[in-house]
């Protein structure tokens, strides 16, 4: 189609620097400058120019004479800024008074977002009273500044400026003996939520223990493990769910509201599982792994969109010019997910097969009791894998098929299935080249994680990748 081709030029750089015996730090660069055109209707609208550049550092020591220290520093920076520039007259509302406005051919619409990031650990191994200790202890933060600017009723309006901090610190220790293991946690997370609208913050502390047992000593079932976990967790609101205001730009003009008063989510996870290996059956050499679960996942406080009518004065949705409807995220009571994994691959020196299944169910309860159904949670998936190794193991082929199941009562959404190909060749010692092909029917399909109740977002059709790895000295 004219118009929908894209402009994409990437670089990438990676060094490793080992100052001792027992040290290294990694440096990476990953950088981008695109650009593109959004089609409507056939016709060009808007000219996309986007750059962002990721620096990260990686640095760990860890000394077998010293057990106590295995320390780990990661930190990272992001830089993204996009411009975007009406080609065409675009009719649009005025994100202030809700009037209709005409946004003038050249109009630009600026997102600045920086986000910086660091997470240290330490695991300290040692024993007590025949009792093995893994002890993991750390701290983490990250922090979003995001700065929006364009002429009113312009796609600026959905990203709204502002800064978000997060941090936590968490202690944990693994504690195996003999067929017995133990992980149990803790975890404190805070954050706090700026903008020229508001500001919230808030903070919470969170537990998880997992028992494991492997009661068998026969050959056949030495590696059966059963488990549970309990877990909790905690997700805070980000900038666009809590500070977003004005009224609808595009398509339709009513009210958006902010929630200074959203409230973070808690998760509260159970989870019974099954963890089988076992080598050497069929040929020497070879390896079956298998992993099932279930798990029950109750997010309490769960934030989604909720659209008020303006005619119930109790919601606090304000008449205005445009539908007689406002929007806004709110808490639910709880949302509640189900869902049984399984994953089992085989590999031998002929290739591998693998297949792996999930079937997860979905849905919220507000605070008065009523029920919904989640939209975007695939309701089943299921993908299976097989390959073949040629040439003394140095060029491997193979394909996947997946299903996907479209969510329950979403009007939008379909089942799909995909096929994709493979394949990678080792050269030399230094040189390795990958190539896939994903999609190879050109399925039209939408993925409900990147959609809604409403929108159809397709994904690509046919797409091809190679890739060369080269390594220079020892």
């Amino acid at each position: 189609m004219n118009g929908t081709g894209f402009d994409v030029l990437s670089g990438l750089l990676k060094s490793t620097i080992r100052p001792s015996e027992n040290s290294e730090l990694k440096l990476g660069w990953n950088g981008t400058s695109d650009g593109w055109n959004e089609v409507s209707g056939g016709t060009p609208v808007n000219d996309v120019d986007l750059e962002a550049n990721t620096f990260t550092a990686r640095y760990n020591i860890t000394d077998e004479n010293k057990s106590w220290l295995d320390l780990h520093v990661n930190a990272s920076y992001n830089k993204t800024n996009m411009e975007m520039t009406s080609l065409v007259p675009q009719n649009r509302f005025d994100p202030v008074t809700g009037l209709p406005i005409v946004l003038p051919s050249g109009s630009m619409s600026t997102f600045d977002v920086g986000t910086s990031g660091i997470d240290i650990w330490n695991t300290s191994r040692f024993e007590t009273a025949g009792i093995a200790h893994e002890l993991t202890y750390g701290g983490d933060w990250v922090g979003d500044d995001v700065e929006t600017d364009g002429v009113a009723g312009g796609a600026s309006f959905y990203t709204p400026s502002g800064k978000r901090d997060v941090s936590g610190a968490y202690i944990q220790d693994k504690l195996t003996w003999d067929w017995l293991e133990i992980i149990a946690g803790l975890r404190y997370d805070s954050y706090k939520l700026e903008s020229d609208v508001g500001e919230t913050s808030g903070d919470r502390l969170s537990p998880r223990i997992t028992v494991g047992v492997s009661p068998f000593e026969t050959a056949s079932l030495s590696g059966l493990q059963l488990y549970g976990t309990y877990a909790e967790g905690y997700r805070s609101p980000s900038l666009s769910e809590t500070l977003i205001s004005g009224n609808h730009p595009a398509g339709v003009s009513f009210p958006i509201l902010p929630n200074p008063d959203l409230k973070p989510e808690i998760g509260k996870t159970v989870e019974f599982g099954v963890n089988y290996k076992h080598d050497d059956i069929v040929e020497a050499g070879d390896a079956f792994r298998f992993k099932a679960a279930y798990f029950n996942n109750d997010v309490d406080d769960y934030i989604d969109g909720v659209t008020l009518s303006a005619f119930d004065p109790t919601r606090g949705c304000p008449f205005g010019p445009g539908i007689p409807i406002c929007f806004q995220y709110q808490n639910f009571a709880e949302a509640r997910i189900r869902g049984f994994e399984m994953e089992a691959v085989y590999d031998a020196s002929w290739g591998f097969a693998g297949l792996s299944a999930s079937i997860i169910d979905g849905h919220t309860i507000s605070y008065d009791g009523e029920r919904a159904d989640l939209v975007t949670v695939p309701s089943s998936q299921v993908t299976g894998q097989l390959g073949f190794r040629f040439l003394e193991d140095k060029l491997t082929v193979g394909g996947e098929v997946q299903y996907s199941g479209k969510p329950k009562r979403n009007p939008v959404a379909k089942d799909y299935t995909l096929v994709n190909a493979f394949a990678s060749y080792q050269a030399t010692d230094n040189l390795k080249v990958d190539f896939r092909a994903d999609n190879l029917f050109d399925v039209k399909y939408t993925n409900p994680l990147n959609a809604s109740a409403t929108v159809v977002v397709y994904e690509p059709g046919v797409t091809l990748k190679l890739a060369a790895t080269m390594r220079f000295g020892g």
